[in-house]
């Protein structure tokens, strides 16, 4: 039986997790490569991603040396470079701060210098509380220069939890703006300074001072800083897995799959192909197998799928069709925006929404494009359309509806409810959209939006030996195809049925690697009805 007490879940506290022997994903030789020179430095990355423990990591390492990396990559590194010395550590964490306008969020980083100030035996002027934050700052790394090391958390917190009042969001700006100047003229003085955020804000704005600036989320080398590469997930959670593969009733390799597909494809930056799964989601997916394989991105949203939705709204022409894939260049994936002035695309990016990949182009060279990571993200966006962004907004227990009809109708294998789930998925989903019973595709997306947004493992367009099928969802023993065709008239459903299933045999479509049991379905649907008018399996 597993220890499941050893994984580290909703833990940010690189100390505890090592006194209480859980599992540490050991990327510190990446750390060191940044860490053992001056300077200040910032990385960007999604939600959810771990960056509180790497600053909770960073904090251990200079204020206690390798006391608790013994084993770990970094210890003979580190040593050597430090020959044993410590530093003073200030600590901060915009989102564990409570404040409402920005003289209360000096007043809280003030009374965190504070502290580090009577730590460190250090006395403040008697006015100190009315002093700005960055003066305090100023007053305490002079008192031992070079012994100081800034760590600074979710820098961008009061400005996305204040988006919907723009004077609000602007005093902040203007506030973090003074702040990073102050220590940016204090950067000669400090041993270290490291900053986190999910956004990388626009450098005429926020960091305009800080010139120097190191932005790791920039370098190739430091994409699989955070989150988990195939290789640790065998290396690390290997017993884990096989407990959930147990739990589930399903093969290990299948369950590794499913995480997969689920939680990986991470890549954060275009010169490293490093695919990345979700620490978030696979520790809690690890942790409770038996509810599985759950949606955990969407349900600790915070304030950003409001942010999100404001601006897939700008999308013109179908903005879900264009989030499942659009072409991009190396520009949106390394520039700084400003909330109120940025293209969807690039935010959505930097947010963790979409992933970037890269294939090869008709001129021999390579095209980049956007996609949703994972099943998990693909879900999220598209909730995220159908509550905040269409026309007719969709409530929550609709999803849940279709979700635990597909859900059953694939697991008992029953076509007659799945195709009653399609109809109404397509009446209901395409209600509104003024584009969606023109054509083939379109429809066809529609039955795939509603599969992935509960969850289930769909593929759109999968390639067979000899052709792409329209649909193929993925269980763990059976493999489900659908080929699609739309009739304008009833005249001619009859006709594109016969050619519905005479293309699934001709190009064998499902016959791929892993062999599972087939499942194979041609389907016409009727525009004028908007539902499936004839189906039939295909032997």
């Amino acid at each position: 039986m597993v220890d499941i007490r050893r994984l580290p879940r909703a833990k940010n506290s690189f100390e505890d997790i090592r006194r209480k022997n859980q599992i540490y994903v050991d990327h510190t030789d990446l750390i060191f490569e940044f860490a053992y020179l001056d300077g200040p430095n910032f990385l960007s990355r999604p939600r959810r991603f771990g960056k509180s423990l790497l600053v909770s990591t960073l904090e251990s390492l200079f204020s206690h040396g390798t006391e608790f990396f013994k084993g770990l990559k970094i210890e003979k590194l580190w040593d050597e470079a430090e020959q044993g010395k410590t530093y003073k550590v200030i600590h901060l964490d915009f989102s564990a701060l409570s404040f409402e306008n920005k003289n209360e969020l000096n007043n809280q980083i003030t009374y965190v210098l504070a502290d580090s100030a009577k730590r460190d035996g250090v006395n403040l002027p008697d006015d100190y509380k009315e002093r700005s934050a960055g003066l305090n700052l100023k007053t305490l790394v002079e008192s031992a220069p070079s012994e100081y090391v800034l760590l600074i958390d979710e820098y961008d917190y009061p400005l996305t939890h204040s988006l919907g009042n723009k004077e609000l969001f602007e005093s902040y700006r203007l506030y973090l703006q003074g702040l990073f100047g102050a220590i940016k003229g204090l950067t000669g003085d400090m041993r270290f300074i490291f900053i986190t955020g999910v956004g990388r804000f626009a450098k005429t704005s926020v960091f305009s001072q800080m010139n120097n600036l190191r932005d790791l989320s920039l370098e190739s080398k430091f994409a699989p800083l955070l989150g988990y590469t195939d290789d640790d997930m065998h290396q690390y959670f290997d017993e884990y897995v096989e407990n959930a593969a147990n739990t589930l009733n399903i093969g290990k390799d299948e369950c590794y799959a499913q995480i997969k597909a689920h939680y990986d494809g991470y890549r954060f930056h275009v010169d490293n192909d490093t695919m990345l799964h979700n620490p978030w989601s696979v520790l809690n997916f690890l942790y409770t197998p038996e509810q599985g394989f759950k949606n955990f991105w969407y349900e600790t949203g915070g304030s950003y799928p409001t942010l999100i939705a404001k601006y897939v709204k700008n999308i013109q022409n179908t903005p879900l069709q264009t989030l499942q894939k659009t072409k991009c260049g190396p520009q949106t994936l390394s520039e700084f925006y400003d909330y109120f002035d940025v293209t969807p695309i690039s935010l959505l990016y930097q947010t963790g929404y979409l992933s970037v990949r890269s294939e090869k182009n008709e001129l021999g060279g390579e095209s980049l494009f956007l996609v949703p990571p994972n099943l998990e993200v693909q879900s999220s966006l598209i909730q995220l359309y159908y509550r905040e962004v269409r026309d007719n907004p969709l409530d929550d227990d609709i999803f849940h509806d279709f979700s635990s009809a597909l859900i059953t109708n694939f697991k008992k294998a029953d076509f007659e409810s799945l195709i009653k789930t399609f109809s109404a998925a397509l009446n209901t989903f395409g209600y509104d959209d003024k584009e969606a019973f023109k054509t083939e595709h379109y429809c066809r997306d529609i039955i795939y939006y509603t599969l992935s947004l509960s969850g289930i493992n769909a593929q759109r367009e999968a390639i067979s030996s000899d052709g792409r099928a329209d649909i193929v969802v993925e269980l763990s023993a059976k493999r489900f195809v659908f080929e699609f065709k739309l009739a304008k008239s009833r005249d001619t459903e009859k006709e594109l049925l016969d050619k519905a299933i005479e293309q699934a045999k001709d190009k064998r479509y499902g016959e791929i690697l892993p062999l599972k049991e087939l499942n194979r379905m041609a389907v016409v649907i009727n525009a004028e009805d908007k539902a499936v008018a004839q189906w039939r399996i295909v032997d």
